[in-house]
């Protein structure tokens, strides 16, 4: 099958590992409800915040740290994706090529491409993020969260979940020279915050449910609404459909996708 990427980085996501924890520093307990005190308490823990990998048949867990950009190499340069909440973001294209001042989106000069008002970026040039995007190319505005490879495609995939509103896309990213081709493949109900690939499937934590994607991105919603809504999930590890690991703010939750089970464990 025709290549369209060169690719070096398969798939990243907007978080990196510090301190090592185990799983004895977290202790099962009740489901807290949505807007309680134990629930508050959750959501005002930023100190316990971790991410979960699995590695040589080993659960690892880190200390989360927070980035508002994740990066997917190609051949002549990277895409950047950001995502600053509220505050906007955009793909972006930023060639090796330093002296390269013209590109092309779905055949219209990128010159031409300006940010919308509603998902552009809207930062100060004081922000570290302006430095991180010298020099690149606007392809799309709006918030991205994830940038990888599925099905020998590339796709991005975020959204945004503020106040009352919340919603989520995915697109589909071609690359030939200096055009890009972008296409609207799913719409969804919330935005994105941890995902993981396993076994042709894509496992999505949102910022208030979770669905699993097939390899036809047939879309299964194992919960609409959960109450990790509020605490900023972080991580989705996936041993098998009996064994999900989703980590947020104070704790993670293990869920049986199968039979729509799930467990709490709060950070000791």
């Amino acid at each position: 099958m025709k290549q369209l990427f060169f690719l070096l980085t398969l798939f990243n996501v907007g978080f990196c590992y510090g301190q090592n924890y185990s799983l004895n520093d977290f202790e099962e307990s009740p489901i807290p409800k949505s807007g309680s005190q134990e629930w508050h308490s959750l959501n005002n823990a930023t100190d316990r915040e971790f991410t979960f990998s699995f590695d040589s048949g080993l659960l690892k867990i880190s200390k989360a740290v927070y980035s508002s950009h994740v990066e997917y190499i190609l051949k002549n340069g990277k895409l950047i994706g950001v995502d600053m909440g509220e505050f906007g973001g955009g793909l972006y294209y930023k060639p090796n090529d330093t002296l390269q001042n013209r590109i092309f989106v779905n055949e219209v000069d990128g010159k031409n491409i300006q940010p919308r008002w509603f998902g552009g970026l809207m930062v100060p040039r004081s922000n570290r993020i302006q430095e991180v995007l010298k020099n690149s190319f606007l392809l799309q505005s709006g918030n991205i969260k994830f940038i990888f490879s599925f099905n020998d495609s590339v796709y991005s995939m975020g959204g945004l979940a503020h106040m009352r509103f919340k919603g989520g896309y995915i697109f589909k990213i071609r690359n030939k020279g200096d055009s890009f081709y972008i296409s609207h493949i799913l719409n969804l109900d919330d935005a994105p915050a941890a995902m993981s690939i396993h076994d042709d499937h894509i496992y999505v934590a949102t910022s208030g449910g979770f669905f699993i994607l097939d390899k036809k991105l047939n879309k299964k919603v194992i919960f609409n609404t959960i109450f990790w809504e509020g605490l900023y999930p972080t991580s989705v590890v996936v041993i098998d459909d009996k064994n999900i690991y989703v980590t947020f703010r104070g704790g993670y939750a293990k869920i049986n996708s199968l039979n729509k089970e799930i467990h709490f464990y709060k950070a000791k």
